[in-house]
């Protein structure tokens, strides 16, 4: 009888006695891992965790774009609005790790919007979005919401091309964690966490290529001797599992695999002499627990804990098995669904083995959409009902978001992330997960079991039960966040003692007036200020001051808001993300625009108006063009907010040279002469399309607090296509001479040598944002800027009334419509109205929804629509 025949008739058996446990319970030792048991219930209560979910408007944006989106902030353990923390912060981060907007979102029970605007200073990149409050940093292993989107070059035309420059950066520009260095890498998960000498055991492995996004291949396990001891095969998105039984006394084992013709070798992990094997398998209703050991391994008295989020719903203590394994079944009907840590301790507090599986949800929010068209017309009215029932088919009354989009030239993923499946799936485990959607789709059994593979590879301690249970609190990185505040040291700004009752009085610019504070350091010469609500930027100005000293002295103020995850490094999946083919729908839209022109041609009075356009608040425009050719790029760096963290930190950077020295190894700087170079090249400054002349690129040099960001390119070819393009307008008029240089020490300097300097553009900050553009302030006293709440504005909404416009719609948009809250009524249904653009196409319609612990999610294609 092979062990899937015996595990089902295991299975069938006890679960006519409900949880029944295959041995005998221990009792003398029963007392012990029942404190076990209270101390981790106890951590639960005293430490509840949050998870964080960000609804995106779109999937890929285009420089120019705005990203919209809907922030659900819960409760790890029920997914219920969190009540704990009120600010919630927005990143959005480069390829290379650099933080390019920050927003600080108000939450109101658990939930906030807002928007990022990717003006034209952008670069096209693969941007990371996250979302986190400062209790999800808290503890050793930080948990937050991450999401990678593709921004690409300027949208222009009817299928605008989807271009996304690859750089070759300085090297020194790289923050992000690096992936993969090899052409081939694979990594083993032996379930439990680890291989023992006699005992047969299930290995999960992970299959990645720096080349590929997806790797398939076969391979073998073989001994020293090259004997066969167990085949291996790639599944799905490159994972894979076999059964190895290690041999005491022999050599570690190798796979063998032949990738692109060359075979590689990597040797399994070692196994241990002696030790425990956990297997756990996934059945309707209820897990199966197997544990073994070896002959050698001392006996002793262990037991299985089943957590939730750190909370264990249910334990297990048994003597350790000398022969034969032991098995048990675990029946989850009535767990919550979502993800559990199946941990076996000994009577020590010791994790002896650690598995995470996934209970399916008994019970979610259902959702449909009517009343679409397969394909919308240009200028056309778009009209659907979304209506939300219980499982039960009751009506449910609440909010929800939704976005619909443009088909066509929107990017479409297939089974792609949404609110189900980040809060019960992937912020539970580590790495990027391909195509969550996947597994929650027509459910199989082969999707049970690829799920698993799953659990195997990307399950990480999130929570350790060994800390949990010590009965010792925690050490937190972070504090609970109720509202804003803001926290810092004073040290001495040469020795960096570290200052104790100080006076500091705090002066906050707001409009035209100030508002003044006072506090007083405390232990460490740490301060912790509350701020009241506030929207936007304000300039802030800290002076200290001890009552025993007869002088002010030298005293710098550190502070405490740069913390910000480490970047994380991309998955290959990421890097080169993998979209559907929509050929058939932009055949779809292509004959419905053909018959549309047709139709249009033919009437011969045709008012051209644009009836109505419903915008509450438009998109800031910018008063500078800042045009970057991105292939010559070097390097680039977020000045205004670089340069605030380098003086939190103590350091004091008040000239462009400061801050390169600090940043860049390949900047060179002379300190006697205040000369510089970069790359042992000469350096010219632009700004406002103009070439500095030397008095002003000495002003620029001389005062830092006024740049926004600065980009370094190569000279030739980026004073070639920047310069010489305006060159009508930077020439030299009067003379009619071609375009030369501002005249430096050495002279001018003509076209022709463009290849021996460095080009840095300098982007300013707007004008309305340089109040005090100095930030030099006397001793004792720090001038910064705090940031406040981001106000969320309203999504704009074009209504035609079926008048088409005498040109084409200046917001080309291909989100057609965004509401990030959005009322079902007393029949659980809502409608929703809304216009086409320019293009015929069919649309694509998302909608998430958070209610009394249950989520709901749709992704809905009008194309299906026949």
């Amino acid at each position: 009888m092979n062990i899937r025949c015996l595990l089902l008739f295991v299975l069938a058996f006890l679960g006519r006695f409900g949880s029944t446990w295959a041995m005998s319970p221990v009792s003398d030792a029963d007392s012990i891992f029942h404190s076990y048991f209270d101390r981790a219930i106890a951590f639960a209560n005293s430490y509840p965790r949050e998870k964080a979910y960000l609804h995106l408007d779109n999937t890929s944006y285009y420089v120019g774009d705005t990203i919209w989106f809907k922030a659900y902030v819960t409760l790890a353990e029920h997914t219920t609005p969190s009540p704990i923390s009120k600010p919630l912060y927005v990143e959005l981060l480069d390829q290379s790790g650099y933080v390019a907007q920050k927003h600080i979102v108000k939450l109101n029970n658990g939930e906030g919007c807002g928007q990022l605007i990717l003006d034209k200073s952008f670069m096209s990149g693969f941007y990371e979005i996250r979302a986190y409050t400062r209790w999800m940093l808290a503890f050793d292993q930080p948990n937050y919401f991450s999401r990678v989107l593709p921004i690409y070059q300027s949208e222009q035309g009817e299928h605008p091309k989807q271009i996304v420059t690859n750089y070759d950066l300085n090297k020194s520009m790289n923050k992000r964690l690096e992936g993969a260095k090899g052409k081939l890498a694979i990594q083993f998960f032996p379930e439990g966490g680890s291989l023992v000498e006699g005992i047969t055991s299930r290995v999960a492995f992970k299959v990645e290529s720096k080349e590929d996004k997806e790797v398939q291949l076969f391979g073998t396990v073989v001994d020293k001797l090259g004997n066969e001891l167990a085949k291996l095969e790639t599944q799905r998105d490159g994972m894979g599992i076999f059964s190895y039984t290690p041999t005491a006394g022999k050599d570690v084992a190798l796979t063998k695999v032949n990738y692109k013709g060359k075979e590689y070798s990597f040797p399994l992990p070692t196994a241990l002499s002696a030790g425990y094997v956990m297997s756990v398998y996934d059945a309707a209703g209820g897990l199966f627990v197997s544990v073994s050991c070896n002959s050698i391994t001392p006996e002793d008295d262990i037991a299985v804990f089943i957590s939730k989020d750190g909370r264990p719903y249910v334990y297990k203590a048994f003597r350790s098995p000398k022969n034969d394994p032991l098995g048990f079944l675990i029946r989850t009907r009535d767990f919550p669904g979502g993800v559990y840590q199946i941990t076996l301790l000994n009577k020590s507090g010791e994790t002896l083995c650690e598995r995470f599986c996934f209970v399916q949800p008994k019970d979610k929010l259902l959702m449909s959409v009517s009343g679409t068209q397969g394909v919308y017309l240009p200028y056309k009215p778009i009209q659907c009902e979304v209506q939300v029932t219980d499982k039960q088919g009751k009506p449910v009354r609440g909010t929800f978001s939704v976005a619909i989009r443009d088909a066509v030239r929107s990017d479409y993923a297939e089974y792609d992330n949404n609110l189900f499946t980040d809060m019960l799936l992937t912020s539970d485990l580590k790495g990027y997960i391909h195509q969550p959607g996947y597994y929650f789709t027509d459910i199989t059994t082969q999707k049970l079991r690829e799920l698993d593979l799953v659990m195997m590879i990307h399950g990480w301690r999130k929570y350790d039960m060994s800390s949990i249970i010590a009965n010792e609190p925690p050490h937190l990185l972070q504090k609970v966040e109720t509202d804003l505040w803001l926290d810092g040291q004073i040290k001495s700004s040469v020795l960096k003692k570290e200052k104790e009752n100080l006076d500091m009085i705090i002066t906050v610019k707001e409009d035209e007036d100030f508002v003044i504070g006072k506090t007083k350091t405390g232990e460490h010469g740490r301060f912790s200020i509350p701020i009241a609500d506030f929207e936007g930027i304000r300039e802030a100005i800290f002076q200290t001051s001890s009552p025993t000293a007869k002088i002010r002295t030298d005293r710098s103020v550190f502070i405490d808001r740069n913390f910000s995850p480490i970047p994380r490094r991309y998955a290959s999946q990421e890097w080169y993300p993998q979209r559907m083919n929509k050929d058939i729908w932009t055949s779809m839209a292509d004959r419905a625009d053909s018959l549309y022109l047709d139709s249009i041609s033919k009437d011969g009075e045709h008012q051209y108006l644009l009836d109505e356009v419903e915008i509450t608040r438009k998109r800031k425009e910018d008063n500078l063009t800042t045009d970057v050719f991105e292939k010559s790029v070097d390097a680039y760096y977020y000045v205004a907010q670089m340069v605030d963290e380098l003086r939190d930190k103590g350091k004091d950077v008040f000239t462009i040279n400061e801050f390169m020295d600090m940043v860049n190894p390949d900047f060179t700087w002379n300190r006697t002469t205040d000369g510089s170079e970069y790359k042992n090249r000469r350096i010219r400054y632009i700004m406002n399309n103009h070439i500095l002349s030397p008095i002003e690129r000495k002003m620029m040099e001389t005062e830092i607090d006024g740049i926004e960001k600065i980009v370094i390119c190569e000279g030739g070819k980026a004073f070639n296509d920047y310069i010489i393009g305006n060159s009508k307008s930077l020439s030299n008029e009067s003379s009619g001479s071609p375009f030369l240089f501002a005249k430096e020490d050495d002279g001018s300097t003509n076209v022709s040598d463009l290849d021996t300097y460095i080009a840095i553009y300098i982007i300013p900050l707007p004008y309305k944002d340089l109040m005090n553009k100095s930030m030099r302030a006397a001793r004792g006293t720090r001038r910064t800027f705090i940031q406040g709440y981001t106000r969320p504005l309203e999504f704009y909404a074009s209504a035609y009334d079926d008048l088409i416009p005498d040109t084409p719609s200046q917001y080309n948009r291909r989100t057609l419509y965004w509401d990030p809250s959005v009322e079902t009524n007393e029949d659980g249904k809502a409608i929703i109205n809304c216009y086409n653009e320019q293009y015929s196409n069919p649309i694509v319609i998302q909608v998430d929804m958070l209610k009394g612990g249950l989520i709901g999610h749709i992704t809905y294609l009008s194309a299906n629509v026949e």
